[in-house]
C-alpha cells in the first residue's frame, strides 16, 4: 500500500530520466514548476518536460545557471589535519546493538523522501549515513530546502531533513554535489554533520572517514569528486570516478587494514564498482585492492534502485558483494527484463511496482538498516511503507564474511 502523499514537496516526474550530465542536469532544474501540481491517478505525466528549457525565457537562466556554478576551480578536497586525535577514525558507539541507518539519492525534495526520513526515524538509528546525491545539482539552496530541511523562498515546497542517529550522522559526496563545484556540500552541508557530542554535531571534516569497533569497519569514501572534469569536454572523456591521492594514503597511513586484521569490512560510495544495468567505475576497486585481500561488503547508489548481488571483482579488483540502494528519493528504475551485464549475479532485486499519485510506473524507494551484534550483522532492505522486502546475517571469523542466512520475502513481480 503506498503512503498517502503529502501533496507539499517535489513531483516525482520533475526527476524522472534525469540526465547524469551537469549541462542537462541544469536544464531539468529550470523547468521545476513553483509548486506540486495537483495530483490525480488518472493523469499523464509529462512527457517531454526537459524541452521546456529550450524557451526563450528559460534557456537563457538556464545557460547562465551553468556557466556560473561550473566555470572555475572545485573547491579544495578537505583532507585531515595533523591536530585532528582521530583524523577521521571514529569510534562506533551504542552498546551490544549499533544501529546504522544508510540511503543513497535520497536528498531529492520529494513526499517519497519524506516516507523514508520517517521509517528512519522509526528504525532509531545510531548513525545515518547518506550515500550522495542532493539534487539537481548540489547547490546551495538545494542543499538547504533538500538536506538540512531550510525552507526555500522562492518556491511552494516543503523542506526535507535529513535524519540525524543519536551518535552522529555523515554524508558522501556525489556528482551532484560536484555539479556546483562541490562548494555547498562541503561548506554548508559538512559543518552539520558529523560524530554527536552533548547533542550536537561536531561537524564532519571530510568527505572519507571510518567508523569502527573490534569487530567491524566501516570505510566510507569519496569517488564524486573526480566524477567531474573540464565542462564540456567531460562529455567527450568520462571521468573515472578515481579516489583521490588523498584517501589512498589515509588508507595506508591511518586506517591500515591488513590480512591479519580480524574485523569485518564494509565499504562505502556513491558510484557503483561494478552493475547487471549500468555503467561500471572500477577504478576505484582496483588503486586499493593490495589494501582488502579478503572479500568485502560493498554498498554504493548513484543507480536509482535496489540489488543485491553474489560475490563479484574485477581482474585486479577487490571481491565484493555488492549492494546497490540508490533508491533513497529519486524515481526508482524498474529491472530490464535481461541484464546488461551477466557478469555479476542479481541475487535479489526488487522488481514491484510502485502505484503513485503521478502514473509513474517506476519502483520502490526504501533504504537499509544494518545492525550489528558483536562480530554478527543483519542487514534489512525496507521500502517507504515500511516493509523488509530482504534481509541478510553476516558473520566476521578473522576478518573473512560469511553469510548466515539470506531471507527474500514477498515482493512482488
Amino acid at each position: 500500500m503506498s503512503p498517502a502523499p503529502g501533496r507539499s514537496r517535489r513531483d516525482l516526474q520533475d526527476l524522472q530520466n534525469l540526465s547524469r550530465s551537469p549541462l542537462l542536469s541544469y536544464a531539468q532544474k529550470t523547468t521545476q514548476p513553483r509548486a506540486p501540481r495537483r495530483k490525480i491517478a488518472t493523469s499523464t505525466p509529462s512527457r517531454y518536460p526537459l524541452l521546456a528549457a529550450f524557451l526563450p525565457n528559460r534557456i537563457v537562466y538556464w545557460l547562465w545557471q551553468y556557466l556560473s556554478h561550473r566555470i572555475g576551480p572545485r573547491h579544495p578536497f578537505l583532507t585531515y589535519a595533523q591536530t585532528d586525535p582521530g583524523k577521521g577514525v571514529y569510534q562506533l558507539e551504542g552498546g551490544d546493538e549499533i544501529r546504522i541507518a544508510l540511503a543513497g539519492d535520497w536528498a531529492t525534495g520529494t513526499d517519497e523522501a519524506e516516507c523514508v526520513a520517517q521509517r528512519i526515524d522509526k528504525f532509531a538509528p545510531h548513525y545515518s549515513i547518506h550515500l550522495g546525491d542532493v539534487y539537481y545539482v548540489g547547490g546551495r539552496s538545494e542543499v538547504d530546502e533538500n538536506f538540512l530541511g531550510i525552507n526555500n523562498p522562492n518556491n511552494d515546497y516543503d523542506p526535507c531533513l535529513w535524519p540525524s542517529g543519536s551518535h552522529g550522522s555523515f554524508a558522501l559526496n556525489g556528482n551532484h554535489e560536484m555539479y556546483a563545484r562541490g562548494f555547498a556540500y562541503f561548506d554548508r552541508m559538512l559543518p552539520r554533520l558529523g560524530p554527536r557530542s552533548n547533542g550536537k554535531p561536531e561537524g564532519q571534516r571530510a568527505s572519507y572517514f571510518c567508523l569502527e569497533n573490534q569487530d567491524w569497519r566501516i570505510i566510507a569514501l569519496d569517488t564524486g569528486y573526480n566524477s567531474i572534469g573540464w565542462p564540456l569536454l567531460e562529455y567527450l572523456f568520462q571521468p573515472s570516478c578515481a579516489l583521490r591521492p588523498e584517501e589512498i594514503d589515509w588508507l595506508h597511513s591511518i586506517v591500515r587494514p591488513s590480512a591479519h586484521d580480524p574485523r569485518g569490512i564494509i565499504l562505502l560510495t556513491h558510484h557503483q564498482y561494478y552493475s547487471a544495468y549500468d555503467f561500471w567505475y572500477p577504478t576505484q576497486a582496483k588503486q586499493i585492492a593490495d589494501l582488502f585481500l579478503h572479500p568485502v561488503l560493498w554498498f554504493w547508489g548513484h543507480e536509482h534502485r535496489m540489488a543485491i548481488y553474489q560475490e563479484y571483482g574485477v581482474p585486479g579488483g577487490i571481491r565484493a558483494f555488492g549492494r546497490c540502494i540508490g533508491h533513497g528519493g529519486m524515481p526508482v528504475d524498474l529491472p530490464p527484463p535481461r541484464p546488461e551485464h551477466a557478469a555479476c549475479v542479481v541475487e535479489f532485486t526488487d522488481r514491484r511496482h510502485y502505484h503513485n499519485d503521478e502514473n509513474l510506473k517506476i519502483g520502490y524507494n526504501g533504504f537499509a538498516q544494518l545492525t550489528l551484534r558483536g562480530k554478527c550483522l543483519t542487514a534489512d532492505y525496507v521500502d517507504l511503507c515500511g516493509k523488509t522486502v530482504f534481509s541478510e546475517d553476516w558473520k566476521v571469523d578473522d576478518g573473512k564474511l560469511q553469510c548466515t542466512r539470506a531471507e527474500k520475502y514477498d515482493a512482488g513481480k
